[in-house]
């Protein structure tokens, strides 16, 4: 066929150009030649197998074929109900088994939550900056040997605000308190106590009674060393002893100080402290106050004195039988560790009283062919200002939270783990950027002419 163009100079003259008589099918068979068809793969391959050359190729293209070009799409599952609430078997008890139930007390933001995922070596509870980031009690469990210790986190003892919330928190914190065997008595050592906090230590833990003292001075005195070499006091020495009736003062204050747990002071932060005599200075100031079972210098951002901490705790175990199996870290179900994960993030990327104010529900739970698990957790905001804030620029802070809990959760399972969150606002509202836009945001004075 022929083939002719005209073609137009800026001049303003057109001219005509005739091309080869050759079809444009020709032309690119001779310029490259077309090979030989190739057996098709996917045919019903020869009966002998020495005729069947280049099958691990045909295989390689049919797998680039099936090969999806998009990412699968998946259906969101529902929560399971194992996911929901956490069930345990009975745990297998050694031989002499010994348990202690441990609680943390302190006073808001006094490293709490801190020490205790130190000791259990796993991010369970919530960990920020803030005052009452733990807005419920956290049960964690360490099984050392034949020794199991359960630790309770609970909020702060001393409220922050004078506010409903915050008294119904420390009510929480106090029934922790009475649950425990042994209590932890957490402080700051780099803020300085207030008069609530020494008022709760003459509370839990009150310095020893004149009587008290003076009975307990006459009864050493009148220690004996019996035959096995350990001391005791003779027989007639409860003559010398002054009588405790019912109803008095030091017998009423031996009752009080039986049905106590004893408590050990944690001088928390110790690292932060710019010299150790502030620290040492801290400890006289509480010795002042309150009688403890022992005192220890921890800091559970370092990890220091936590081996020194977990000893002495062993020690004050009592033989019982286990709670818990032996593998087991918390008693929270899934859903509540994947809540307490992203409050951590929340708390910590968050001013003011939004963290506060936000609630959390898990909406999808799918288990992945590869292993993998992808959870689904929808953040509830009162309006759509907050939703853009937790949202950030192009989604910017929610995609950096989604990371950040996805591996916190793959190192707290030990699963590959995609979190997915959602944010939902329960109402629209204009911040007062979107109403200077429309113009009928709030009018702005102008500066006076010079």
């Amino acid at each position: 066929m022929k083939l002719s163009v005209l073609w137009h100079y800026p001049g303003g003259s057109w001219c005509r150009r005739q091309s080869r008589h050759m079809s444009i099918m020709d032309r690119y068979r001779k310029v490259r030649p077309v090979p030989e068809r190739p057996a098709q793969f996917w045919a019903r391959p020869p009966e002998n197998p020495e005729e069947r050359p280049g099958i691990a190729e045909a295989e390689q293209e049919v797998a680039k074929l099936l090969q999806p070009k998009r990412p699968l799409s998946y259906v969101r599952a529902a929560v399971p109900s194992e996911a929901q609430f956490r069930t345990w078997d009975a745990p297998v008890q050694p031989a002499g088994p010994r348990l202690l139930r441990i609680g943390l007390i302190g006073p808001p933001n006094a490293g709490k939550s801190s020490l205790m995922n130190i000791i259990l070596d796993n991010p369970i509870s919530a960990v920020s900056p803030k005052v009452n980031t733990t807005r419920e009690g956290v049960r964690g469990v360490k099984t050392i040997g034949h020794t199991q210790l359960v630790f309770l986190d609970v909020p702060g003892i001393i409220p922050s605000h004078q506010k409903l919330v915050n008294r119904e928190l420390v009510a929480q914190a106090w029934q922790g308190y009475q649950e425990c065997d042994v209590c932890l008595l957490v402080i700051d050592v780099v803020k300085r106590p207030t008069a609530e906090i020494f008022d709760v230590v003459r509370k839990i833990c009150p310095k020893e009674d004149i009587g008290e003292a003076g009975l307990r001075r006459r009864m050493k005195s009148l220690m004996q060393v019996n035959d096995d070499g350990e001391q005791e006091l003779p027989a007639d020495a409860y003559n010398l002893l002054p009588r405790s009736l019912p109803g008095s003062r030091i017998s009423l204050a031996r009752t009080q100080a039986e049905s106590r747990p004893p408590v050990t002071l944690v001088l928390n932060k110790v690292d932060k402290a710019s010299e150790m005599r502030w620290v040492m200075s801290r400890e006289r100031e509480f010795r002042t106050h309150g009688q403890f079972d022992g005192i220890f210098y921890t800091s559970a951002l370092k990890s220091n004195g936590i081996v020194r901490l977990l000893e002495h705790l062993k020690t004050r175990a009592k033989p019982r039988p286990w709670l818990y199996p032996a593998d087991m870290i918390t008693t929270m179900s899934h859903t509540e560790q994947v809540r307490q994960v992203v409050n951590t993030h929340l708390f910590k990327r968050f001013n003011s009283d939004v963290p506060y104010k936000i609630e959390q529900q898990t909406v999808g739970w799918t288990p992945r062919l590869d292993g993998s698990l992808v959870i689904e957790q929808e953040i509830i905001v009162k309006d759509s200002v907050v939703a853009r804030m937790i949202l950030g620029v192009r989604n910017s802070v929610l995609h950096d939270m989604k990371q950040q809990v996805s591996d916190t959760l793959q190192l707290l399972w030990g699963i590959p783990v995609e979190a997915r969150i959602w944010v939902r606002p329960l109402k629209q509202r204009l911040s007062n950027s979107d109403l200077a836009l429309l113009g009928r945001g709030p009018k702005v004075a102008k500066a006076p002419a010079p």
